[in-house]
């Protein structure tokens, strides 16, 4: 499975919208200067890291 399959597979597996979700990898994935067509399991790891530590500053600063 390339990059991009996985990505979709792992995306579609935590039930979160699709689209939106998909959207806010590609932005982290192309701000670490990844290809998303050649991303490996380790690579989405981080990428998913990097996005729930985002979104969970944005839920803080918007809480307070």
């Amino acid at each position: 499975m390339d990059g991009t399959g996985l990505l979709r597979t792992i995306i579609e597996a935590t039930g979160l919208p699709g689209d939106s979700l998909e959207k806010e990898m590609d932005r982290v994935i192309r701000a670490k200067g990844l290809d998303p067509a050649n991303i490996t399991l380790d690579d989405i790891r981080e990428v998913l890291a990097t996005y729930l530590q985002d979104a969970l500053c944005e839920a803080k600063d918007s809480a307070g």
